[in-house]
């Protein structure tokens, strides 16, 4: 076999090797579910930005029943609570996340887009196209909600359908959680409120002072 044969053969596997690729993206189905009580609060202000976050783990998906995703893979995550949850109204904006993490996963880029969906006993509610999600070490298919949309969002099954699009090499995932942040511009700690509070009363008791003068 010449060197000529021989590069166009390797260049022609090559081809078909990506094409056989390609194909083998599947489409992933996860049945989760989630106990409302085990969810987990957490407040921060950062900037002058103020954060307010709620997250839940989520039962169905574990070492035992461990799955592998791959780019190019569409998973489409439906999620069961066992009653009815209220993500409150916020100010600027709600952020809400599906995530997917594993304990092997490996430290690199990931991408994805998507839409989720929410319903509460049996009707549709809020639904959003989420625009692409990047992050690292795991995969998350999230979106915002700017008002008017940023009520308050009651349901008990949401439904997070997404493609793989940045992810190499291959992860394995075994813990799903459900995630939102309200953002809200920052509140004065109390000790910045006793400041002001001391400042407002100095300031009184210059001017009552000047006043007294002028007499």
């Amino acid at each position: 076999m010449t060197t000529i044969s021989w590069i166009a053969r390797s260049a022609a596997m090559a081809v078909l090797a990506a094409g056989l690729g390609h194909a083998q993206a599947t489409n992933v189905n996860l049945a989760l579910t989630g106990t409302v009580a085990n969810g987990s609060y957490f407040s921060q202000t950062i900037g002058n930005t103020h954060y307010d976050q709620w997250l839940l783990s989520l039962d169905g998906l574990d070492s035992g029943n461990a799955i592998m995703i791959s780019q190019g893979d569409t998973v489409t995550a439906t999620v069961t609570l066992d009653h009815s949850f209220t993500i409150p109204a916020s100010v600027d904006l709600t952020g809400f996340s599906f995530i997917l993490q594993g304990s092997a996963f490996p430290a690199v880029n990931t991408g994805t887009t998507g839409t989720i969906s929410f319903s509460n006993a049996g009707i549709a509610g809020l639904s959003s196209s989420n625009t692409p999600t990047t992050t690292s070490s795991q995969l998350v298919s999230g979106a915002d909600f700017f008002p008017p949309n940023n009520g308050p969002i009651t349901f008990d099954k949401v439904v997070s359908t997404f493609t793989v699009d940045t992810l190499s090499p291959s992860a394995t995932v075994d813990r799903a959680m459900l995630e939102y942040t309200l953002f809200s511009p920052a509140v004065p700690e109390p000790t910045t409120y006793a400041m002001m509070l001391l400042g407002l009363a100095a300031l009184g008791t210059m001017t009552r002072r000047r006043k007294v003068a002028a007499l």
